[in-house]
């Protein structure tokens, strides 16, 4: 990964986190899925694209975000 793709992936979450705070989850997700197609082990994406989920009602699919989220963080 380059100095590009960690900037592409700054935009895109920057983007994800902005639609979620206007309520327009559907973009935010797609933002946060767009960081993951860069880097699927970005714990961040994963985790914000729990926190969008869970807000839209999709619990099942938060929870597995967040599984995947917090197993990044502690390295496994």
């Amino acid at each position: 990964m380059d100095l590009a793709d960690l900037k592409r992936i700054s935009d895109c979450m920057e983007h994800g986190n902005l639609r979620d705070s206007q309520g327009l989850f559907d973009k935010a997700i797609a933002a946060y899925d767009h960081a993951l197609a860069i880097d699927p082990d970005d714990a961040d994406a994963w985790y914000n694209k729990g926190q969008t989920l869970f807000k839209m009602g999709k619990t099942e699919e938060a929870v597995g975000c967040f599984e995947i989220a917090t197993r990044l963080y502690l390295g496994e």
